[in-house]
């Protein structure tokens, strides 16, 4: 359909319509990674509205890009984008006299508890399970996914992507969110 209104435009010597180019942004789910994360963080490509590539990056090379330390087609300016969206948890305070970066994300240790209710990896002996806020044992509840959706997520195994999943991690920080989420 594209190629046929191209070639009409071209034929009535009108300028072809616009294409939309590519962006790429930063995007993360709630499965499980081949490194062991219970979550997982990616590049993606997105093209009218859709993810059109995606590629799978560590949490280290992620949080450096995502802090404008390391280059990034995600973050092509270089800014500290866990301080654009308010991720406090993964920045220094804004009178820190060192103004340097954290070297992880807390924030991101606590993405299991989204979709599980119980640690699900083996702990050592002796050692208590830690509780999730997933209201069922292995994914999130239809309410949690309503509240979920609200950042894009439309499956368990979905991606948030770009803003929106700032905007999760800055959320997951503020208590009465939490409780919000686990039915508190």
């Amino acid at each position: 359909m594209r190629l046929l209104l191209f070639l009409i435009a071209l034929s009535l010597g009108m300028p072809a319509p616009a294409q939309a180019l590519p962006v790429q942004e930063f995007a993360l789910n709630l499965s499980p990674s081949m490194d062991g994360q219970l979550f997982c963080l990616f590049l993606v490509k997105m093209k009218d509205g859709q993810v059109a590539e995606s590629r799978p990056i560590s949490r280290e090379s992620f949080i450096k890009q995502a802090q404008g330390r390391t280059f990034s087609p995600a973050n092509p300016d270089a800014e500290d984008l866990f301080r654009k969206y308010g991720v406090k948890a993964c920045t220094l305070p804004p009178d820190s006299a060192a103004m340097g970066f954290l070297t992880d994300c807390p924030t991101l240790d606590n993405l299991w508890k989204l979709r599980y209710w119980e640690y699900p990896l083996k702990t050592a002996d002796g050692q208590r399970a830690m509780k999730g806020w997933s209201e069922k044992p292995l994914a999130p509840s239809a309410r949690q996914m309503g509240i979920l959706g609200q950042y894009g997520l439309k499956y368990t195994n979905g991606l948030i992507v770009g803003p929106e999943m700032f905007r999760l991690l800055r959320d997951m920080g503020e208590k009465e969110w939490v409780n919000n989420y686990r039915g508190n």
